[in-house]
């Protein structure tokens, strides 16, 4: 029995198993609606309307006075691109040991496999780079960062180029909406207080409540996109569930749901939101017709070769790669938008 031990080698099963995967679904989602998009230019800029001309409107009889107003109704909001890359290396002693094997003693082609753990690797930093990395302070215009959705929606910082500050109403249309439950954000000029730290519960009454200041951007219900940690994720799942009739198939009680709609607007979980005691507390209600992931066309996920360093003054004997990213995440209508950040 010794001999035979000796004799075996392992069960080494070659495929692999990803212990760090994540949902992204705001990528996904993204993705699905091409919003992510591949350009190139200086800056990232797009012209919005800030104002309506309603206000221009007069009622008048046959000896009024016409009036004669105009009305400044476009700004121009600004985003510089931003990068960032994932390096790649490898030693000399794995070339050895892997280059040129054969099936029996190669077990990963490893270039290959960083490769595609690169791209994986970006997919999940730009997944924390949409949600800030978990901090309350959204990325600043001068950062290195992307910017994030808590730099387009936090109370009074300045997005885009535009200063934002509610206390004498400046660039309201610019702000995300503030959960009132009662109108969208007022016009400018008017105070607008923010309660995006106003401690509060999930519930379903709530989610239509926060939802009255968004809805009248919406022009599909495809739009609207409930975003939320696991354990609120499931509270709101707890509480469909008791409204819902289950029948059983033959003698199997089939129970439970992994999807969720609620007034035709889609409920996700994003794992990522569970890390922190912070993101645990974080709602979103996105329209994500005004999101767009610009990506850059000269460093559209490039990958340079990998080169031997040793070839380098005080070099050494490995091989290094970089996968490049430039781009950043904006959002064209803040006021489109909530977020809130004390939720239990």
């Amino acid at each position: 029995m010794a001999d035979l031990n000796l004799a075996t080698r392992e069960l080494f099963i070659r495929s692999l198993v990803h212990e760090v995967y994540q949902r992204s679904p705001i990528l996904d989602d993204l993705q699905k609606r091409n919003q992510i998009i591949v350009r190139g230019g200086k800056t990232i800029d797009r012209n919005v309307i800030k104002d309506d001309l309603e206000s221009l409107a007069q009622d008048y009889s046959e000896n009024d006075v016409l009036t004669d107003e105009a009305k400044d109704q476009l700004v121009k909001p600004s985003f510089p691109w931003k990068r960032f890359q994932l390096p790649l290396r490898y030693s000399g002693e794995t070339e050895i040991q892997n280059a040129n094997a054969g099936r029996e003693e190669q077990l990963t082609d490893l270039p290959r496999f960083l490769a595609e753990q690169a791209h994986d690797g970006v997919r999940l930093h730009l997944m924390k780079l949409i949600f800030n990395e978990g901090s309350t302070t959204g990325v600043a215009q001068t950062a290195d960062q992307f910017q994030s959705i808590v730099s387009a929606l936090d109370f009074d910082v300045s997005y885009g180029g535009i200063t934002r500050t509610g206390a004498s109403g400046v660039a309201n249309y610019w702000q995300a909406s503030q959960a009132t439950g009662t109108t969208p954000n007022p016009a400018e000029g008017s105070t607008l207080t923010d309660v995006q730290g106003t401690a509060t519960v999930m519930s379903l009454a709530n989610l239509r409540t926060w939802r009255i200041g968004v809805q009248q951007y919406t022009k599909t219900k495809d739009d609207l996109l409930y975003v939320m940690c696991p354990t609120l994720f499931n509270k709101v799942r707890n509480e469909l569930e008791t409204r819902n009739i289950y029948r059983p198939v033959g003698d199997t009680s089939v129970q439970g749901f992994n999807k969720m709609e609620f007034d035709g607007h889609n409920i996700v979980d994003v794992p990522y939101l569970e890390s922190s005691s912070t993101m645990k507390k974080w709602v979103f209600i996105l329209n994500l017709r005004y999101w767009t992931l610009y990506i850059n066309a000269a460093r559209n996920y490039k990958m340079t070769p990998f080169a031997w360093q040793g070839k380098y003054a005080n070099g050494h004997d490995y091989y290094l790669s970089r996968l490049l990213v430039a781009g950043n995440f904006v959002c064209w209508k803040p006021n489109a938008n909530l977020m809130l950040t004390n939720v239990t």
